[in-house]
């Protein structure tokens, strides 16, 4: 638990890094022209909401990947005892270490989402307005965090689903209890939809 709530920071902690990273190289440079000069160099002042939307797209995919990595790396652990001592509860573990996965699928989905609506799948993301850019960002946050947090608990009460398997020989109500858990990342996942759906980008 320890060693989660540090991994837990240092990703948060590099999400408000890449937000301000963001902020430095995606802000235009003062002016109204697409290209002014400055010192008689050109300097390039078209939208930068591009480098925003690429950072959400990373943040969509890369938190909750993580996340179902661990996720289902301690359940697959779990599984694995259960299958040498009795392999015919292996189809029942299974379903335990296949649920901490759905939350690297959601990031997929909303990283998807966020490339086909900024445009980046088309190639027309560098003509990306910065606000606009800013708030496909924001959009991936909620899937991100929640996804990234979900998939670890979640985890946590399928290895407690895998002892009930080892124990009765099926899931029981442990596989209701792993879902519940997914519960808050499914609505995560609704939330980052309507955000991305609602960028405005054609207006």
């Amino acid at each position: 638990m320890k060693k989660f709530r540090k991994f837990a920071a240092v990703a948060i902690i590099a999400i408000l890094a890449l937000a301000v990273c963001g902020a430095v190289f995606a802000e235009p440079a003062p002016g109204g022209d697409p290209m002014m000069t400055v010192g008689g160099a050109p300097v390039d002042n078209t939208p930068k909401g591009y480098i925003w939307a690429a950072l959400g797209c990373c943040v969509a995919m890369i938190l909750p990947g993580i996340g179902s990595a661990l996720g289902v790396g301690m359940a697959g652990r779990a599984a694995a005892g259960v299958a040498a001592e009795d392999p015919e509860k292996s189809g029942a573990c299974l379903m335990f270490e296949l649920l901490p996965a759905t939350q690297g699928l959601y990031g997929f989905v909303i990283a998807m989402f966020i490339a086909v609506f900024s445009g980046i799948l088309s190639g027309s993301v560098m003509n990306l307005a910065t606000d606009l850019g800013r708030s496909f960002f924001y959009a991936s946050l909620p899937i991100g965090v929640v996804g990234l947090v979900s998939a670890y608990f979640q985890s946590r009460v399928c290895c407690a689903g895998i002892g009930i398997v080892a124990k009765q020989g099926n899931g029981g109500m442990g596989i209701t209890f792993a879902i519940m858990v997914e519960l808050y990342a499914i609505l995560a996942l609704i939330i980052s939809i309507l955000m991305v759906v609602g960028v405005p980008v054609n207006a």
